[in-house]
């Protein structure tokens, strides 16, 4: 709960509350929020729905990192590419390099390309997006034409190749991997 302390003051200060208002309104004792606004607070879940019912926000607006810290703006300089088959496949990321739990990547695979995928860990999920051109896909045994508008999820950790059957145009798609969280 990090960013409760955080939060909760800003939130009470929005609503122009002091503690002892916001006590009276929650139910709660003034020093029960003081400690909940106090970095390294750990209240029980109880308080903190009633102190969120209170303030008229949800869960999320108490616990989430403040608003001004939940977007990242990525630079180009920040984007990272991952190059094989002699430089035919591009997997450009653009997703924070530091992004928890997912991984966005643009792909560009010119004609004939053929490439090994990274086995991502147990528990992720692609989803492969073909923006432009015709995709095949080969997972373990199993083999998916994508064509452009189509997209196919499967199970990152699984052996697959990427491949752009064309021999005159380049292939593009967005891959998302989402890995499990907790």
């Amino acid at each position: 709960m990090d960013a409760l302390a955080t939060n909760l003051r800003r939130l009470r200060k929005q609503a122009k509350l002091t503690q002892a208002d916001l006590a009276e309104q929650s139910g709660l004792p003034r020093a029960t929020l003081a400690a909940m606004e106090q970095d390294g607070a750990n209240p029980g879940i109880q308080s903190v729905m009633v102190v969120a019912k209170a303030l008229h926000v949800s869960l999320d607006e108490l616990l989430v990192q403040p608003p001004e810290h939940r977007h990242y703006l990525v630079s180009p300089a920040q984007m990272q590419d991952y190059r094989s088959d002699a430089g035919r496949y591009v997997a450009h990321q653009v997703s924070p390099i530091a992004s928890k739990g997912v991984q966005i990547h643009h792909v560009t695979m010119q004609p004939g390309c053929h490439t090994i995928g990274r086995p991502h860990p147990i528990g992720a999920q692609e989803f492969y997006h073909c923006l432009s051109g015709t995709s095949v896909i080969h997972i373990e045994d199993d083999i998916v034409t994508v064509p452009a508008g189509h997209l196919v999820q499967f199970p990152g950790h699984r052996r697959h190749i990427y491949a752009n059957p064309d021999k005159n145009a380049v292939t593009t798609a967005m891959s998302v991997v989402v890995f499990r969280m907790g």
